[in-house]
């Protein structure tokens, strides 16, 4: 314990900061300031920076670290908490990063798990991480894939770590969410990172959510969330069935394309992946937009109910 800085994280609703590039895929540190900063406006509890949203496995070293800097100061002047995604393609990058992190104050710093590597091994890097950052409370990042699958008594073996304070799961499984929730350690948070099913995750035990519609549609976003805090669960399914009514067109024209073209529609700068991910193609965009444009609308005037008295997510 001795050494270490604060080590719970609370929930809530953190966006994932967007890291706009140009063509040539540089990242343009004034457009990526500007949006946050709007962001920051709406009632979100902070940013989640650099992470699969953020396209931060995809920004050279010192971009991410202009990303964090930029990040980290604009949510500490909106008085708002700040999670950095350290995760990185090798162990030492990841390390300099948290180690950053820290350095420029942020609340919390995140990993998705080192890709191709046992659990023991996982263990290690989690422990190595928090020592690089200070002791700032470390966030576990899971997404189930090739290389980086792992039980649910290894996840919660993870969240024992001293130092971890929580995990975003966005597992395609809702029922390993749902135990999850039961099972995590006390006063370990649990994010959902699924924004599919935000309102089950929520109902089933979720703190908070991270998820990347929160970065067109803060409002919805966080009116779902509230409302199935509060368990108005009417009012919670109905904006997740338009959320997903447009999930679903989204995903048949293309998941990273869809994105850029919402953000077309928005007037947001709409390059936010670097090559060669999909990008916005404006052949296409017309017909996607007829189907698309009443749920963007929709979501666009979602009022936001007030945060639940009472509720400390």
């Amino acid at each position: 314990m001795s050494g270490m800085q604060q080590r719970t994280f609370a929930g809530g609703v953190l966006v994932p900061a967007c890291s706009p590039c140009d063509e040539q895929g540089a990242f343009l540190e004034d457009v990526y300031a500007a949006l946050l900063e709007e962001s920051l406006r709406e009632p979100l509890d902070g940013a989640y920076l650099c992470g699969g949203t953020g396209d931060g496995m995809h920004m050279r070293l010192e971009e991410r670290k202009a990303a964090i800097r930029t990040g980290v100061a604009l949510c500490r002047q909106a008085g708002k908490r700040s999670l950095v995604q350290v995760g990185a393609p090798t162990m030492r990058d990841a390390l300099e990063l948290a180690a950053y992190a820290a350095e420029c104050g942020a609340d919390g710093i995140s990993s998705v798990p080192l890709a191709g590597f046992p659990h023991a091994v996982q263990m290690q890097y989690y422990r190595a991480l928090i020592k690089a950052g200070g002791g700032l409370p470390a966030i576990l990042y899971y997404m189930p894939q090739p290389g980086a699958s792992f039980t649910l008594g290894e996840v919660l073996e993870t969240l024992s770590i001293e130092g971890v304070a929580g995990i975003k799961c966005s597992s395609d499984d809702l029922f390993f969410t749902e135990q999850l929730a039961a099972e995590k350690p006390a006063g370990s948070v649990l994010f959902s990172g699924k924004d599919e099913y935000l309102a089950p995750a929520v109902i089933h035990g979720a703190e908070g959510g991270i998820g990347v519609w929160a970065t067109v549609f803060p409002r919805a976003y966080v009116a779902i969330f509230r409302y199935a805090r509060a368990g108005k669960l009417a009012e919670a399914f109905a904006l997740q069935r338009v959320l997903n009514a447009l999930c679903c067109r989204v995903l048949r024209y293309g998941l990273l394309s869809g994105y850029a073209a919402i953000r077309h529609y928005l007037g947001l700068h709409e390059r936010v992946f670097r090559a060669p991910q999909p990008q916005f193609d404006p052949d296409t965009y017309d017909g996607f937009i007829r189907e698309a444009a009443p749920l963007i609308d929709q979501l666009r005037a979602c009022p936001c109910p007030p945060e639940p008295k009472g509720d400390n997510a």
